[in-house]
């Protein structure tokens, strides 16, 4: 549930000798219990790029990730809510329940300002490469685990639409 890290520094802050015991607790707390004691075994030295960290293993939030959205005009919906939206993004990156699935398809800036709600052909050979398959009006892919796509492939997700804006879009 959590990583090796996170598990490992709450069991410290319960005092708790008996692995197995720890994780039976640590599975009953909430996220933010959990956070809390991990912050209470970090101490009071720790680093921005560590609570970045921590918050990622935790929550599943890649607060680095979500920055770069904002200068790559790409508007995020993740976890049931807006993570990143803004009127001129260009592209929308939309994952469903438990991040299984995501949806890439044209914001509504890019549609107003090219004229077509299809996906630029640069942009449908990347994301075809990395697994995508067509659907109306952009792209669409299903995990075949039926787990949550793993944090490697949305980054290569982002790099792939961000490599487009930057290339094709800068100055759009």
């Amino acid at each position: 549930m959590y990583s090796e890290e996170v598990t490992k520094r709450v069991q410290q802050a319960l005092r708790s000798n008996d692995q197995e015991a720890a994780e039976h607790v640590i599975k009953s707390l909430s996220k933010v219990e959990v956070m809390d004691l991990y912050l209470q075994d970090y101490g009071e030295q720790i680093s921005a790029s560590e609570i970045r960290r921590m918050i990622l293993d935790i929550f599943g939030i890649h607060l680095e990730g979500i920055s770069a959205l904002e200068k790559l005009r790409i508007s995020l919906f993740s976890k049931g809510q807006w993570i990143a939206q803004k009127p001129s993004d260009l592209f929308v990156v939309y994952t469903g329940a438990g991040d299984v699935d995501v949806n890439i398809y044209p914001a509504p800036y890019f549609i107003e300002k090219m004229g077509t709600s299809q996906l630029p052909e640069e942009l449908t050979f990347k994301l075809e490469g990395l697994g995508y398959t067509p659907i109306e009006n952009g792209y669409y892919y299903r995990n075949p685990d039926g787990k949550g796509v793993p944090l490697s492939f949305k980054d290569q997700t982002i790099a792939a639409i961000g490599e487009v804006v930057m290339t094709t879009y800068k100055n759009f």
